[in-house]
């Protein structure tokens, strides 16, 4: 036998009737295929399984470490100083650095790939399927296409299917689709060409079954499937992360200053006659001046540290660089079901006795109260007909549930609002005492033609017959009992997009009842007359610390969107009630969003804070919206639908508890808790780092250019007097400079305590990329001092010895750095403002490296290295009073620019 319906037919399978799909598989909805036909169709279509990629090893992110613009730089300064510089132990220098940077940076991205793979570990799932007559359990990967597959209550539905037979089959979708509500399937086929989420017969790999059972044929596998399709889409998705686009932008600029001034110094060098060995040296160190050697360290470092501040508040960061891209986001997309919410229903409202009440809780939850009119009421102070209604509920419960503390989780068999109604009914008292009077005579389950669920339920000499379901049903078997102030109630609840539920009772006398029921028929036969006492009212219970998180949010600057797959009035009332939607603002929906291009949606965007029924594709196109308007986006999400959009973000944030394995493989950051709370204290931590970075690279550059100058000025200062001038640094001085004064300073700089107001609007004022106009100036600014005063220093005494000289310069170039570190701790506040012992670490640096500048200058061996000579009292002297002043510049900056700011 041979598929012959299998990518021949345009139809897509849920457009096909069922008779047709059983031909076109050449299968047997009985008997299943045999053993050989499986054999064939394995080994050409290929196992049920999605393409897996290969973890890195560890000598893999180990080399990847050195693939950074700034490392390659490093590299190429490296093999010039040990071909033509003075000493080649500058060039082992170097490369230590760098070993050093790839060893502290693999060593975290491994660790990390560690963590995440145990999040994702895979528990094999099986399946019951029908093969040569008989009913076999086999893993989900031996599946293919035409096998016959018995779906039942509580398990994951394990290849995409076309249903055939379905006995009340609910499955949940959610993970797919994003849509909370659970969706009932039958067999029947649909002629439309409709999306996913309204594909009544179909069932989808990963989604799960809550409750009947059903039969389906399998239609595709492995990468073929849906998941496959967002799969793929993932795999191709390509997103530059903000921190990396400004690195590979500042080592372009690094490598093109380096050339220029090359360049220039080269031809000058030229012009005046200076030997070709003397100008390679010359720009061999005016190149080790233009690279930060210790730059990718402390990058690394601070990187590191940020991780681990945000893994101790339960925030996994996957990829170090994530970090800071907190920092900078404009904009947090977010999925509803699972991230605003429980993905747990639960009864909000109540309309019975004539009032309205409302029921607290979280989810699944026991825990909540009534209240009636702004009253916290008792279980028995509530009316009689909600307390009937609680009645009804309890007894008609046939879901199990199950709590896991460890996750503060629950899992449910069977129907959410089933579970919703059984979980009301405790909170206001009833419990299995309370129905040990009723004995059970007969039940109609819920059906998705009938639409409700009645017992009849005998105690003593009556009858009680207690139904739940659809409002509209309900009233066409109680009729006038629904009040019109019932019936506003109703409207007011669908306003609010939520799902509702009726609840009618009916009360008769045993000896009314004909003795023989045995049918449907026959017992529905006495569902007349009933008396609707109440509506209930069910949301998918919001998380308790979101709308906390969201003013947080807001109250940061950040621009909220909500996307989700439900419908516009659910969406909405989620938005609203935790605070994402306010008013002026707009909505749209999928289909709107499908008759617009993508210039006309990024202009519609603007204001729009809630997206309702959108698939994957309209999330992406929602993410690029937003890219055109120069935005930084995060994503959060946790099924398989939010997989593509979690990539194409500048960062994607997925759930470490309730996350598909495909959404925490496809996000930078994983939430391990799924508090939501947690992305805004992140996001105060990437503020801060992104300062962090912002200090260290002022700091570099200050002191690197610095150190230009000073080799620029002395060339010019021979150009123009004709007389020859030595180099005023040694290329083992300058590394000293940028590698150990720079280095420690720069350490010690970025553990300054962080900045207050950050989640404060009045940042983004000062937002910008990392390297901007403001960061030149003042690189600038301690630059030109720096230079300045150091070649006056060596012009002043290297005619009496050069050696001598080259101390001089050395230690007040050392200075200069002591004080510009300490001048660059904040933008704006005075040094006594901050205070000297907030950073101890700062001041432990700072005595340290005078320290080892004492011991280079007056240590003999050190003296050798470094060609350095002992200095007087009188030098010292000297040395701090020419840049101390520095401090007193910079100070009085601040003060103009707080002037300026009203930060005074």
């Amino acid at each position: 036998m041979t598929i012959t319906l299998y990518k021949v037919c345009s139809m897509k399978p849920y457009q096909i009737p069922v008779h047709t799909i059983i031909t076109g598989y050449a299968t047997n909805p009985e008997t299943g295929l045999s053993a050989q036909e499986v054999a064939t169709r394995l080994a050409q279509y290929g196992p049920n399984a999605l393409p897996k990629g290969t973890r890195p090893s560890w000598a893999h992110i180990f080399i990847a470490q050195f693939q950074n613009p700034l490392v390659y730089i490093l590299l190429a300064a490296a093999v010039i100083i040990f071909f033509v510089g003075e000493d080649s132990r500058d060039a082992f220098i170097i490369s230590g650095v760098l070993l050093f940077n790839a060893i502290i940076g693999a060593l975290q991205e491994g660790r990390t790939a560690d963590i995440v793979e145990s999040l994702n570990q895979l528990i094999e799932t099986k399946s019951i399927v029908i093969r040569d007559n008989q009913k076999y359990i086999i893993d989900d990967r031996l599946l293919v296409m035409g096998d016959v597959v018995i779906l039942q209550e509580g398990e994951r539905v394990p290849a995409d299917l076309r249903i055939i037979a379905s006995q009340q089959l609910m499955i949940d979708q959610s993970v797919l689709t994003g849509e909370s509500k659970p969706v009932y399937k039958t067999s029947d086929s649909i002629l439309d060409d409709v999306p996913l989420m309204e594909r009544s017969n179909m069932a989808y790999k990963g989604t799960y079954v809550l409750s009947g059972a059903g039969k389906g044929i399998v239609v595709e596998v492995g990468a073929q499937t849906e998941i496959g399709h967002i799969h793929h889409v993932v795999e191709e998705i390509k997103t530059e992360i903000p921190l990396r686009k400004d690195v590979d932008h500042l080592a372009y600029l690094i490598l093109l200053g380096a050339l220029a001034i090359c360049a220039l110094l080269f031809a000058m060098g030229y012009f005046m006659g200076k030997p070709l060995h003397e100008l390679l040296v010359m720009l061999t160190a005016l190149f080790i001046c233009v690279v930060p050697e210790g730059l990718p360290v402390v990058l690394t470092l601070v990187l590191v540290s940020g991780v681990y501040r945000m893994a101790k508040q339960y925030v996994l960061v996957k990829n170090m660089q994530a970090v800071e891209t907190l920092g900078r986001t404009d904009v947090i997309v977010i999925d509803k079901t699972g991230t605003l919410t429980r993905n747990e229903m639960m009864v909000c409202e109540v309309y019975a006795d004539g009032v309205s009440y409302t029921i607290s809780g979280q989810g699944y939850h026991v825990t909540g109260s009534i209240t009636r009119a702004g009253h916290t009421m008792l279980p028995e102070e509530a009316g009689d007909d909600i307390r009937v209604m609680g009645q009804a509920c309890y007894l008609l419960n046939t879901t199990e549930i199950n709590y896991h503390t460890e996750s503060d989780l629950f899992t449910i068999k069977g129907d959410p609002t089933e579970t919703a109604l059984y979980i009301f009914a405790q909170k206001l008292g009833f419990d299995s005492a309370g129905a040990a009077s009723y004995t059970k005579m007969y039940e109609i389950p819920f059906g998705s033609k009938h639409a409700y669920h009645a017992g009849f339920f005998k105690q003593g000499t009556h009858l009680h017959i207690f139904m739940l379901g659809a409002p509209e049903v309900i009233a066409t078997f109680s009729g006038p009992s629904i009040s019109d102030g019932m019936q506003q109630a109703l409207n007011t609840m669908l306003q609010k997009g939520l799902r509702t539920i009726a609840c009618a009772v009916r009360t008769i006398n045993l000896a009314d009842v004909p003795q023989q029921h045995t049918s449907d028929e026959a017992w529905k036969a006495l569902l007349v007359n009933m008396r609707c006492v109440g509506m209930i009212a069910i949301e998918d219970a919001i998380r308790p610390d979101v709308k906390y998180a969201i003013a947080q949010a807001r109250n940061a600057g950040l621009n909220l969107i909500m996307a989700t797959g439900d419908h516009q009035k659910t969406a909405l009332y989620v938005a609203q009630k935790v605070g994402i939607f306010v008013q002026g603002d707009k909505v749209l929906d999928g289909a709107t969003m499908d008759t617009l291009t993508d210039e006309q949606l990024a202009d519609a965007s603007v204001d729009v804070t809630v997206y309702s029924r959108v698939s994957p594709t309209h999330k992406m196109r929602i993410i690029q919206a937003l890219h055109q308007r120069g935005m930084i986006v995060a994503m959060t999400g946790d099924g398989i639908n939010d997989a593509p959009s979690l990539v194409a973000a500048d960062l994607g944030i997925a759930m470490g508890r309730i996350g598909t394995e495909v959404a925490k493989s496809a996000a930078g950051i994983i939430l391990l808790d799924d508090s939501f709370i947690n992305i805004i204290r992140a996001i105060e931590q990437g503020r801060h780092i992104f300062y962090t970075l912002k200090r260290v690279i002022l700091y570099f550059f200050a002191t690197n250019v610095g150190e230009i100058f000073i080799i620029l000025f002395a060339l010019i200062a021979e150009l123009v007097t004709g007389t020859p001038i030595p180099l005023p640094l040694t290329a083992a001085q300058i590394l000293w400079l940028n590698l150990v004064t720079d280095g420690f300073l720069n350490v010690a700089l970025s553990m300054e305590p962080q900045e207050k107001g950050l989640l404060d609007r009045n940042w983004l004022v000062h937002k910008a990329s990392l390297i901007d106009g403001a960061l030149m100036g003042k690189m600038l600014f301690f630059a030109f001092p720096m230079g300045i005063v150091s070649l006056y220093l060596f012009l002043s005494h290297y005619q009496i010895d050069v050696k001598y000289a080259r101390t001089m310069t050395f230690v007040a170039m050392t200075m200069f750095q002591w004080f510009n570190a300490w001048n660059c701790r904040s933008n704006t506040k005075s040094l006594f403002q901050v205070g000297f012992s907030t950073n101890r670490w700062l001041l432990i640096a700072t005595i340290f490296i005078l320290l080892l500048q004492v011991c280079i200058t007056y240590v003999p061996f050190l003296q050798h290295i470094f060609n350095t000579v002992p200095l007087s009292t009188h030098d010292w002297i000297l040395i701090v009073g020419l840049s101390l002043p520095i401090i007193a510049v910079e100070e009085l900056r601040k003060w103009i620019v707080r002037r300026m700011y009203g930060l005074v």
